[in-house]
């Protein structure tokens, strides 16, 4: 009974090694490559699952035989007891990186306009030049989009929940608008630094203090982030790309 369980262990694991997949560039991976956490999260979350239900069946199996050893209680402890706990450990890890990439924030419908003009070489809307520039090098919308710290993670993961909600039950008002005017310390987490940024010839002495209070917003100047919305007015369509974030 022992060999037969170490030989379905070694067989889930050697299969579970095509989940770990290189990644879909066109840039080819670098030697030793062997995936991303996020891979590796899904894939051994998918790998304890297939494990968990092969024991218990094979256990079943055993049981109905000639009952429970010493051996098959160790293994239903660790069927009932650890293997679960693995599964949910790392299919938590995948949702939580996997819910923060673009192709996650395309999934709802009402959302692919935004996403099809942040993914076309030919736009010119901040979030289009952010993108295919990659200022930001993964998950641009998340990115721009989410507060920085701890508090700031929680609080995108919970708009998130409330984002599929409202796909789900259909309740998501057109045209959409920005919960709160954007603000500029997302922007300047990662350009505050910048000589770019800090060049008097583009941002003068006396418009910074605006800039870094969120007094001026970066996206006055810099905006549109996304492309008006059909269904509402030039003007008001206009204010929203102002207000809205890559």
């Amino acid at each position: 009974m022992k060999r037969r369980a170490s030989f379905l262990v070694a067989a889930v694991f050697a299969f579970s090694g095509v989940l770990f997949g290189t990644p879909e560039t066109a840039i080819p991976p670098p030697h030793g490559w062997i995936g991303t956490t996020t891979e590796w999260a899904r894939g051994l979350g998918l790998a304890f699952a297939v494990l968990n239900i092969i024991l218990l069946l094979y256990l079943w199996r055993v049981a109905r035989r000639s009952g429970l050893t010493s051996m098959g209680k160790q293994l239903m402890f660790v069927t009932v007891a650890v293997l679960p706990v693995a599964v949910v450990f790392f299919s938590y890890s995948y949702g939580m990186q996997a819910s923060e990439s673009v192709e996650a924030c395309g999934e709802c419908h009402v959302m692919e306009p935004w996403v099809n003009n942040l993914r076309d070489p030919k736009a010119d809307t901040l979030a289009a030049l952010h993108y295919k520039y990659r200022y930001i090098q993964e998950n641009h919308c998340y990115t721009c989009h989410s507060d920085y710290g701890m508090f700031g993670t929680g609080k995108a993961k919970m708009e998130g929940l409330g984002h599929i909600l409202k796909n789900t039950t259909g309740h998501y008002e057109r045209p959409i608008k920005i919960a709160a005017p954007y603000p500029n310390t997302r922007c300047l987490y990662c350009h505050g630094g910048s000589l770019k940024f800090q060049d008097p010839a583009k941002h003068p002495a006396d418009v910074m203090p605006d800039l870094i209070s969120g007094k001026t917003s970066c996206l006055d100047c810099h905006g549109p982030a996304h492309p008006p919305q059909e269904g509402a007015g030039k003007k008001a369509s206009l204010a929203q790309g102002k207000r809205s974030a890559s």
